[in-house]
């Protein structure tokens, strides 16, 4: 899934209205922001509470814009909302509707809110999230037959964002101008820094001043043409994954598309970055999983070889922010990236079974450093866990014919040893049921292995099924799965 909605630069604020009747449009908004303050306080603790009053909230600024349907504030609201209940992780279980469903009408109601206000940046910035999150979800329950549609959602999604960084662009030139103004009437020395904030000010009519409403709109920062920049990077990426795990061709003009579009953002972060070095990390990382998603495309529609594939990959990969700060993140993507290699090389079909070795050998060197990283997440752990049982069966796979790499071959018992323990170790220390069912397993998948091996015996379906406490529907399905990432023997 997308990330979390963006931090909002409206924000509306309102004291609990004495009389609770609701009649003006400001009147809607601040019920609607107090039932969505109440939903923050209990979103960690208590997510169906959390629903319910993001779901008052809705249903106030859904009143309000019924009687106020030209109300941006109320339309921008609500539209806000409903990407939070869509997309946070805590309140997506709680979606009384399939998840394609909610974001469609999240969608819905940010295409209504521009059509109030087209220019609105953080609209154009949240539609663009919508659409590229139903993209995701198209692909999620198809990915063979994504095509179109997805492809036309996320082509959109990076035309808003183009839209989206333009105004911000021009709104930081503004901002920026009004400061040296600000600073040579004031006589500031030339590059000391004092904030401009703009604000837009609308004030409800009373004669107490704590039922005054007011809507700020906080100054275009380096920071935010950042978060933009970014987020479309992300999006590309987006669309190279979802291209690199459908079959058949890849319509020609989408790869030049892409190139077209990354150039640009490249181009402007990297100048952009001089002023947020506290953000190097972060682009970095982007940069290197869309230019990773990238080469993948490129190699299976047969534009680049694998050598040249593996070497601009690895240049990728090398850039020293990448491990300066936050070194996990850039192990695992780096570990992952380096799967996504294998896999596409095992697609190719080619003779290149010492290429994919030692990228799969790299990997678990990656994922064996994020795992010793001191005070490391309890969830970061269990997820270096998982990939190290997943590259371990990768690299056992080039024992078995017609590959039968001599190193693989060689260590295949071994490979299948080690991917039984840290399944089995994830599945020990996975707080999520259904992460803790699948390592469960894929660890019962690696002994029944050894086992095969051991006795020169057939791989005994029948028997890791009676073995999983599931259904068996659900654990064939597992299994088809493990053989589509090639974790599985496909004669098994």
């Amino acid at each position: 899934m997308s990330k979390r909605p963006k931090t909002f630069s409206k924000q509306a604020k309102g004291k609990q209205k004495a009389e609770p009747k609701l009649e003006t449009a400001d009147d809607f908004l601040a019920a609607g922001v107090d039932h969505e303050e109440a939903a923050g306080k209990h979103r960690a603790g208590d997510a169906a509470k959390s629903m319910r009053f993001f779901q008052r909230a809705g249903t106030a600024y859904d009143q309000g814009l019924a009687l106020y349907p030209q109300n941006f504030d109320l339309a921008y609201n609500k539209a806000r909302v409903l990407l939070e209940v869509a997309t946070h992780p805590a309140l997506v279980g709680q979606l009384q509707e399939p998840l394609l469903g909610a974001l469609r009408t999240t969608l819905d109601a940010h295409q209504y809110a521009l059509k109030l206000k087209p220019d609105n940046a953080d609209t154009l910035f949240n539609t663009a999230q919508v659409l590229t999150s139903i993209a995701e979800e198209l692909a999620t329950e198809d990915i063979d037959n994504f095509g179109k549609e997805a492809l036309k959602l996320l082509e959109e999604a990076l035309e808003l964002q183009a839209k989206c960084f333009s105004v911000q662009e021009t709104t930081h030139a503004e901002f920026l101008e009004q400061e040296r103004l600000a600073n040579e009437q004031s006589g500031i020395a030339e590059g000391e820094e004092e904030p401009v904030v703009s604000e837009e000010t609308a004030e409800q009519e009373s004669s107490n001043e704590d039922d005054q409403w007011a809507t700020v709109e906080e100054a275009v920062t380096y920071d935010t043409l950042v978060d933009t920049l970014v987020a479309q990077l992300n999006t590309l990426t987006t669309l190279c994954q979802l291209l690199n795990d459908a079959s058949g061709s890849i319509p020609s003009h989408v790869l030049p598309m892409i190139e077209n579009y990354s150039s640009k953002y490249i181009q402007k972060i990297q100048a952009i970055s001089q002023h947020t070095p506290e953000r190097l990390h972060e682009i970095a990382l982007s940069k290197a999983k869309f230019t990773s998603s990238l080469l993948e495309a490129g190699f299976r529609s047969g534009q680049l070889d694998a050598m040249t594939y593996r070497r601009e990959r690895d240049a990728a990969f090398s850039a020293p922010e990448l491990f300066a700060t936050e070194p996990f993140e850039s192990f695992v993507a780096n570990a992952r990236s380096l799967t996504s290699f294998n896999s596409a090389l095992a697609d190719a079909n080619a003779d290149n079974s010492i290429l994919r070795w030692n990228a799969l050998t790299e990997a678990t060197q990656f994922l064996s450093e994020a795992s010793k990283i001191q005070r490391i997440d309890h969830d970061d752990l269990v997820t270096t866990h998982m990939l190290r049982g997943a590259s371990n069966l990768s690299l056992y796979a080039l024992a078995l014919p017609p590959i039968s790499h001599p190193a693989a071959t060689k260590s295949a018992a071994q490979l299948l040893k080690n991917a039984e323990v840290f399944y089995r170790n994830a599945s020990k220390m996975s707080g999520d049921e259904e992460e803790k069912e699948i390592a469960q397993l894929r660890s019962l998948v690696a002994s029944s292995l050894q086992n095969k091996a051991s006795l020169d015996a057939e791989f005994d379906i029948m028997a890791v099924v009676q073995a999983s406490r599931k259904d068996p529907s659900w654990v064939m399905e597992q299994l088809s799965e493990m053989q589509d990432e090639g974790l599985l023997p496909s004669d098994a």
